[in-house]
């Protein structure tokens, strides 16, 4: 694991200077400023900041892609890559990222690759590190650059639909949630101080009233203030939460099954087309796509079609035996083995598959939406039932 110190150091000129470097110790980051001609004069741990109410604290997708784009233009222009990458840290306005930037500066120009000092730094995640890898290899960082950023905008483009999908649903269920906690604090507890003392409520009123002693402002706001605590013991990573084994229980609703089976293969598509598209061998585009596939049944599949590819059975042939995967999936694999144009099959797919995705989207949210608004109603229809029973109940006694 990578750790952050703060070094000072002098420079053959004389000039003393400070840094922070990430590096697994102390002697490694003393190492670093040594190749470099530096005299090492203190060197500690940096240490940790209490922990901010800041939620963009780290490095975004956004970020990513800005930074691979811009790499992509700067060598393409003619720049070499210390020289973007130095160029990119002095505009960059995020602390985390010019540190990490810097280190990766360190280690090229102490004569480490370009691919291997990202992966050393976890800049990128796999799958766009092995693209750098086979751009580096074949003397084309410029278009293995561009290819990333192209993959990173694919995943921020996709993560946008889904949250742009969601906001009308999300909004129907806050105004719900905000509706109930209204009628039960404000209108059902003054309601019944009039009522309750005047006779015996029926069982609906008594039922309403029950819940609206328990849905009290204080316990909502020990609900909230609970759920944001847990989110920034998860956010700092002090917590960890099993996101797979969430995935699968959610996975298993049959609406989501099939929305989440078409977003797991389209981004399986998307990658095998970016990184085949980069020249990244076969086997290793499988391994690398299937490890960011959600559903274990799906990656399995994947990832056991490595080995019999491995003994020399035909690609075709192998994922025409996955049971799993959908006729078009098959037919169009088998076309692009025959032909050898497997990155633009895949990209196909990648549309085929995105496109089913929408349409499943769009059927999951025609069915939420009403849905939604009919479980309000039926509560606040029990709500108003009970109301009124209580006071022709009233109306009924004699006085």
């Amino acid at each position: 694991m990578l750790k952050e110190y703060q070094c000072t150091y002098i420079e053959p000129s004389g000039i003393e200077k400070k840094v922070v470097i990430l590096a697994r110790d102390t002697k490694e980051a003393i190492q670093r400023l040594k190749e470099q001609g530096f005299v090492v004069t203190e060197i500690k741990e940096k240490t940790k900041k209490e922990i901010s109410f800041t939620l963009r604290k780290g490095i975004t997708q956004q970020d990513l892609y800005n930074i691979a784009n811009q790499l992509s233009i700067l060598i393409r222009s003619g720049m070499k890559i210390d020289e973007a990458l130095n160029l990119l840290v002095s505009t960059s306005k995020k602390q985390k990222l010019k540190e990490v930037l810097t280190a990766i500066n360190q280690e090229i120009r102490a004569g480490q690759s370009v691919a291997k000092a990202i992966e050393k730094n976890k800049l990128f995640p796999s799958v766009c590190v092995s693209m750098i890898y086979v751009g580096e290899s074949i003397g084309s960082l410029s278009t293995a650059f561009d290819n990333v950023a192209q993959y990173l905008k694919f995943q921020i483009e996709l993560k946008r639909e889904i949250i742009n999908s969601l906001t009308y649903p999300f909004f129907l269920i806050l105004a719900s949630i905000a509706t109930l906690i209204f009628m039960f604090n404000f209108i059902i507890p003054r309601f019944f101080a009039i009522f309750e003392t005047a006779g015996k409520m029926p069982l609906p009123a008594k039922f309403v009233f029950a819940v609206a002693s328990v849905f009290n402002i204080k316990i909502i706001f020990l609900f909230f203030a609970f759920i944001l605590f847990f989110f920034l013991l998860k956010q700092y990573k002090i917590i960890n939460l099993d996101t797979q084994k969430i995935t699968r229980i959610i996975g298993k609703i049959p609406l989501i099954k099939s929305l989440l089976f078409y977003l797991e293969l389209s981004r399986f598509c998307y990658s095998m087309h970016s990184m085949l598209k980069s020249g990244v061998e076969f086997i290793k585009a499988v391994k690398l796509s299937a490890d960011l596939i959600q559903d274990g049944a799906l990656r399995d599949a994947f990832l056991a079609s490595i080995n019999e590819i491995k003994k020399g059975k035909r690609i075709a042939e192998v994922y025409s035996q996955i049971a799993i995967l959908p006729d078009i999936f098959t037919n169009l694999v088998v076309v692009g083995d025959e032909s050898g144009n497997l990155s633009e099959i895949f990209f196909e797919l990648y549309q085929i598959f995105n496109d089913r995705f929408k349409t499943a989207i769009r059927r999951f949210l025609t069915l939420l939406e009403p849905a939604i608004i009919v479980f309000m109603g039926l509560i606040v229809g029990f709500i108003v039932i009970s109301l009124i029973l209580t006071v022709m109940n009233v109306g009924a006694i004699k006085f």
